[in-house]
């Protein structure tokens, strides 16, 4: 049984690697998709990675999709002629894997892009083909938006009742949606069919409608174009107050956005009003800068209304030679717009389009009853597939992950182990170095001094020590050996355990610490102290003591110093002990990976007390610090106990 189970796993491996690459490509396509108003060049970045992701995955699904994201680039970049050549790109990717869905999408991209170039031909024969698609594949968005589309063109033509019937056809399917950007864009065009067609009542309607919905979507873009057709309104009907309002709004929505084109369109609405009051000078500003803009984005509709009136209003003013210019610019774009081929073109494509509207009608009632038999069973029949290959990959997920959990609970555990029986080794051989020392210091130090002792008192059996002189010379060269004891005892106790520390806290027992090192005239060190107004936990003072006793010893048997400052400061969030040298600095990375047991053992002691460490030195220059930070919440937490937790 195990035995085919991982035979259909090691069958289903090389999809579930594909599904992982199918994850990571999607992210790419959304991070992309995050940024085309807020960042378009973040945009062109992410679709140019998914361009190299999907060759590496070999996966050609989204290397259309990134032509397509770079094609949505280009149009918010006001190039349609780079766009367009990479949505043709992504069409003939889409055809060759057949991917109908996507190829319905980026089809309606084209004919967008066909529409602002004045190719209403190409446009319409684009809107239909992605109509047909959609259809067949049962996408009713897509459909939805070819209506609006090809009612789009019906309305650059004139025909806006025809127009109107797309519109209102739209809105009604979408009006109860939850997709708020799909309620603005049809509540857009049918406000639009309305204002051409001068039905203003109706047409502000909606407007009020729209503008709610641009509000909840916060799209500046949106806002802007609502307030622009309001204020056309007022315009009309001599509300010139409130439409000058409205203007002024839309274009600072537009101008925040960056969006050139409608700044175009505004510039004709706004200069009509001061055109009918005869301000003809301000227009003919207005109409200029919309000139630029819309020249930015080859807005050609916008261009030619606005050579028109550019042309009428320098004829106002007498200015022959602008109004010259200007009728030569709006006849340039007319001729651009309108031509015999074209008209012929899309003449026979509107004829094609509602002839073959009432045929599909017909199909479709005729099909419906045995298409539906048909998916039904094919739904079905894929369900049931999808949902065994699920359970599948469910159990393999649990089996991988639970694998992985244990594996990763197992090299942490061993980790631990590793780490502590490092911490333990360190401790211990320091506690032989030490323990050696010691031994060392007794024999070398004590040892000798009681030998001068006892052969000092051996002289008390000579005759000459009869004499009181003499009694008075082995007492006092006695008393001095004993003092030298006395001291050398002091200072081994020192090493072992200072009382000092246990009796009066760890700022007095560094100044004990640092006056010895003064003494031994082979270093100067100062010790300051400050804020330290009650006794710390004692596994805390022996443990920073201990950090500050390893480092000085290191410093004066390697760094070569001449002066070290101990520093312990405490405020009412953290306590600082710092050590400071002016001698040879080194390379804290091999200080941090060798092999010896002064960083270990400084580092047990650091997990002891939750410590932060911190070193700053170079082996280019001189002088080092050595910072060890406490959270004043980290000093509450720490129990007092003794220095046998060390070891424990």
């Amino acid at each position: 049984m195990k035995r085919h189970f991982f035979l259909l796993l090691i069958t289903l491996l090389p999809h579930i690697l594909s599904a992982q690459d199918s994850l990571r490509l999607e992210q790419i396509v959304k991070s992309a998709e995050s940024h085309y108003y807020v960042n378009p060049d973040s945009t062109l970045y992410y679709a140019r990675l998914l361009i190299d992701e999907s060759h590496d995955a070999k996966n050609p699904h989204y290397l259309g999709e990134a032509k397509r994201l770079i094609g949505v680039y280009f149009q918010l970049s006001a190039k349609p002629d780079s766009a367009l050549t990479y949505f043709e790109d992504a069409i003939i990717i889409y055809t060759q894997i057949q991917d109908s869905t996507e190829l319905a999408r980026v089809m309606i991209s084209a004919g967008v892009m066909e529409t602002g170039l004045g190719n209403y031909g190409a446009a319409l024969k684009r809107f239909l083909e992605s109509q047909e698609i959609a259809e067949r594949i049962g996408n009713e968005p897509y459909r939805l938006r070819t209506i609006t589309e090809i009612g789009r063109i019906y309305s650059i033509q004139g025909e806006h009742q025809k127009a109107l019937k797309q519109m209102q056809y739209y809105y009604s399917k979408v009006k109860g949606s939850k997709e708020l950007s799909e309620v603005a864009a049809a509540l857009n065009y049918l406000t639009g069919e309305f204002m051409l067609l001068d039905m203003l009542d109706s047409s502000l309607f909606y407007l009020e409608k729209n503008l709610e919905v641009q509000k909840r979507l916060n799209f500046p873009i949106g806002i802007a174009a609502v307030l622009q057709n309001r204020a056309t309104i007022y315009s009309k009907t001599g509300m010139t107050e409130k439409a000058l309002e409205d203007f002024d709004q839309a274009f600072e929505y537009y101008s925040k956005a960056g969006f050139s084109q409608g700044i175009g369109q505004l510039s004709i609405n706004n200069a009509a009003i001061f055109m009918s009051e005869k301000d003809f000078e301000k227009a003919i500003r207005i109409l200029n800068e919309g000139v630029y803009h819309s020249s930015l984005m080859k807005d050609y509709h916008a261009l030619r209304a606005q050579y028109q009136e550019l042309t009428s209003a320098y004829d106002s003013i007498g200015d022959k030679a602008n109004a010259f210019v200007a009728f030569k610019n709006f006849y340039a774009m007319n001729d651009t717009l309108m031509n015999i081929d074209k008209q012929r073109t899309m003449s026979d494509l509107f004829t094609k389009y509602e002839t073959k509207e009432k045929e599909q009608q017909i199909e479709l009632q005729q099909a419906a009853l045995s298409a539906q038999e048909a998916r039904l069973m094919r739904n079905r029949i894929l369900i049931f597939g999808l949902v065994f290959i699920a359970l599948l990959l469910i159990a393999l997920v649990l089996l991988v992950r639970n694998r992985s959990k244990k594996k990763e609970l197992l090299m942490q555990k061993d980790a631990q182990l590793k780490l502590r029986d490092a911490e333990l080794n360190a401790v211990i051989n320091s506690q032989e170095k030490e323990r050696n020392r010691f031994a060392r210091d007794l024999h070398d130090g004590f040892g000798q001094l009681i030998s001068v002792l006892k052969l000092n008192l051996s002289t008390l059996t000579d005759k000459e020590a009869q004499q009181p002189e003499k009694r008075l010379e082995i007492y006092e060269n006695g008393a001095s050996v004993i003092n030298d004891m006395y001291a050398e005892l002091r200072s081994i106790c020192f090493d072992l355990m200072p009382q000092t520390l246990v009796k009066n806290g760890l700022g007095v027992a560094l100044r004990e610490f640092g006056d010895r090192i003064t003494q031994s005239n082979k270093v100067l060190c100062e010790v300051i102290v400050f804020g330290e107004k009650k006794r710390l936990p004692e596994l805390m003072e022996v443990s920073l003591f201990r950090i500050c006793q390893e480092w000085v010893n290191n410093v004066m048997k390697y760094a070569e110093a001449s002066h070290i400052t101990i520093q312990l400061t405490r405020d009412e969030t953290e306590l600082t002990l710092t050590v400071e040298d002016n001698g040879k600095g080194f390379d804290a990375e091999r200080f941090y990976s060798g092999t010896g047991n002064g960083w270990k053992n400084i580092q047990t002691r650091l997990n002891l007390i939750k410590g932060e460490f911190d070193l700053d030195t170079h082996p280019e220059r001189r002088g080092t610090m050595m910072t060890v930070n406490l959270p004043d919440t980290s000093i509450q937490k720490i129990p007092t106990s003794t220095e046998s937790q060390i070891t424990a």
